[in-house]
């Protein structure tokens, strides 16, 4: 396997409104595949292969409406293909076509940037199919409390490492194909997300000059205090099974946020923050 790139793809946006939700990638119509990304088509291969094919969750809860908005990186390595075969004759021995092999680009690998705001966090001993707590009734009176309190307010419950106000980006959709993994494949995919937001901290929010509204009157200060500022925070829902990738690359298990389970996949919630000065 040669040196691994990354491709990144901006927020694809209106570019996804083809894409049949319903069905996985390798069903999708040659009229929606052609007018997709290609850097998206591969990283919902990789999340096919990985998501769908490995652990079983439902293709339509697999792409969601966070696809469109986020930043999604994929990560390719050099592999070197036989595309013929050796031929030799049954009789001599003789070569008759020489094996004939290909160095291509493969994907091997996807993460995603989902920008806020954000659903609340989940609560512990949730149970979430596509994104729907589906458990109400068997959880305790005082997790039903503080889901109350949470959807009255509008504001999200503090835990151990986040106060409840503060905006984050939140990492998702780490998939790493089977045959590649143990060779720090996600730590490089990780490693790429952190960085990319520190050479674009604002890109999420950005300033009244720089989203080019200077002409309108849009007083600086005001837009300043109602446009959120990130300020290096950013959260996963990990599967228990990659909390040991996350942590290499510097998050830390949120304990107040406890563990709950997405389409029946036991997740806990990791920060880590990072230097985003404009």
């Amino acid at each position: 396997m040669g040196t691994p790139f990354i491709a990144t793809l901006e927020p694809p946006g209106l570019a996804l409104s083809p894409w049949n939700a319903s069905l996985p990638p390798s069903q999708q119509s040659s009229s929606t595949t052609s007018t997709i990304p290609k850097t998206f088509l591969d990283a919902m291969t990789i999340r096919e292969s990985v998501f769908i094919n490995e652990q079983q969750i439902p293709a339509e809860n697999e792409f969601d409406a966070n696809d469109a908005r986020s930043v999604h990186f994929v990560i390719y390595a050099s592999i070197n293909q036989v595309v013929q075969q050796e031929e030799r004759d049954a009789n001599s021995g003789r070569v008759m076509r020489p094996r004939k092999s290909e160095t291509r680009s493969v994907p091997i690998g996807t993460v995603r940037i989902v920008p806020f705001p954000h659903a609340p966090h989940p609560v512990k001993g949730g149970k979430y199919l596509a994104d729907e707590l589906v458990n109400l009734e068997e959880l305790d009176s005082e997790t039903k409390k503080a889901l109350e309190v949470v959807q009255r307010g509008g504001k999200d419950r503090k835990t151990s490492l986040h106060d409840g106000e503060e905006v984050y980006m939140k990492l998702g959709r780490l998939a790493v194909l089977k045959e590649f993994r143990g060779r720090g494949i996600a730590g490089q995919l990780i490693r790429r997300a952190l960085d990319w937001m520190k050479e674009h901290p604002r890109y999420f929010s950005p300033s009244v000059k720089e989203r080019g509204f200077e002409a309108l009157g849009i007083d600086p200060e005001r837009d300043a205090r109602m446009m959120p500022k990130w300020r290096g925070l950013f959260c996963v829902h990990a599967q228990v099974s990659a909390v040991g990738a996350w942590q290499r690359a510097g998050f830390v298990v949120d304990e107040e946020m406890g563990r709950w389970w997405e389409e029946g996949i036991e997740h806990v919630g990791m920060f880590c923050r990072v230097d985003a000065r404009a």
